[in-house]
């Protein structure tokens, strides 16, 4: 019993180790590997905002209605398009494509918009793609699709998140921002490193042309400027780079010799039921993916090395006999005459009381 204790041990010991030594380049780095055929929803909600609505009725007369006091909800579809990548960077490359859809609850929609992006699989980087495009709809096409060359991180940051400064790609300044790291912080069990971008109110060009309707006017349309802000807030699972939460305060308005009119104005973020989602999948898949990629390579090389020398000495040890018989047979085999006595006992007792008579 003892041996097979041994073996067991031997066997377990050597496996301990070859995955210790292993876990690193093999299966840590398979599994810090975004998937090519990504589904996910996230759910936004923003309280008391402004927002330009515009819609059109029956007869196909634009209407511009300035909201306040608006609950905007926007809602983001991510697909990943595993036959948009050509089989040869598939071990490195994936694309995804975003859909956000905006709405003001009880009143209606407000926005769509698709963008599509390519970036690698491991570091979370754009590639800066020709494939990549994003919505440029106005009243006249709302479909309307343009390439766009992508920078910094779009979906996600790198696995092993670093407490230091990333580039974040802004789709309204088509660029991309820094964001920084600024604490830590808890969410329903899952800790997240949280970062901040900070956008002050900036002109983006070019000037637009837009009705003087959107500002309350008549007549012909007016030439019309964006200005743009945001803090941007993002909570990130620290070992697989993933958001659990985001939140927004933008402050985007029109302005022009009419007036100004906020088109986003407010605070927008996470509702509590995708954070709280976010982190229970999240987090356990975090902590195992940190664990292979930290600890486990030590736990496995000693525990598998220790497991080894006991087996080892499981299996080379000799048994310690306990039987009396054995040990007095052994010291009894030295003595020639004694041998002989107790081999013929049986046969030779007649023959020695002859001799005895003799």
């Amino acid at each position: 019993m003892r041996r097979v204790f041994g073996a067991v041990a031997l066997v377990l010991g050597v496996t301990l180790l070859v995955l210790g030594a292993v876990s690193r380049p093999l299966i840590y780095d398979k599994l810090a590997t975004v998937s090519l055929d990504q589904r996910s929803t996230s759910v936004s909600e923003g309280q008391n905002m402004s927002a330009l609505r515009v819609w059109s009725d029956d007869t196909g007369k634009s209407h511009f209605d300035q909201l306040t006091d608006a609950t905007i909800r926007s809602t983001r579809q991510v697909v990943g398009i595993p036959g948009a990548v050509p089989e040869a960077e598939r071990d490195t490359t994936a694309v995804w494509q975003t859909g956000v859809t905006s709405e003001a609850v009880g009143v209606g929609s407000l926005t769509y918009s698709q963008e599509l992006v390519t970036f690698d699989r491991r570091s979370g980087l754009t590639t800066g793609a020709a494939r990549d495009e994003r919505s440029a709809g106005d009243l006249d096409d709302p479909a309307k699709m343009v390439p766009v060359k992508h920078e910094g991180l779009f979906f996600k940051f790198p696995f092993a998140v670093e407490k230091k400064t990333y580039p974040w790609w802004d789709g309204d300044l088509s660029q991309a921002v820094d964001i920084s790291f600024v604490k830590e912080e808890e969410l329903y069990g899952t800790n997240t490193y949280v970062f901040q971008q900070v956008i002050p109110p900036t002109e983006v060009p070019p000037t637009r042309t837009v009705p003087a309707a959107v500002f309350g006017g008549t007549g012909a349309d007016v030439q019309a400027t964006v200005s743009y802000g945001n803090t941007r807030t993002l909570w990130i699972e620290p070992n697989t780079g993933v958001i659990i939460k985001g939140q927004e305060q933008v402050d985007k308005s029109l302005i022009s010799t009419l007036g100004t009119v906020a088109t986003t104005k407010g605070t927008i973020g996470y509702t509590d039921q995708t954070v709280r989602d976010n982190a229970e999948t999240w987090g356990s898949k975090g902590r195992l993916l940190g664990f292979i990629g930290g600890p486990f390579l030590w736990v496995g090389i000693v525990a598998g090395l220790a497991l080894i020398v006991l087996g080892a000495v499981l299996i080379g040890r000799r048994p310690v006999s306990t039987d009396p018989g054995g040990a007095r047979g052994r010291r009894g085999s030295d003595d020639s005459d004694d041998s002989e006595g107790v081999d013929g006992l049986g046969l030779d007792g007649g023959t020695r009381r002859e001799r005895t008579g003799a």
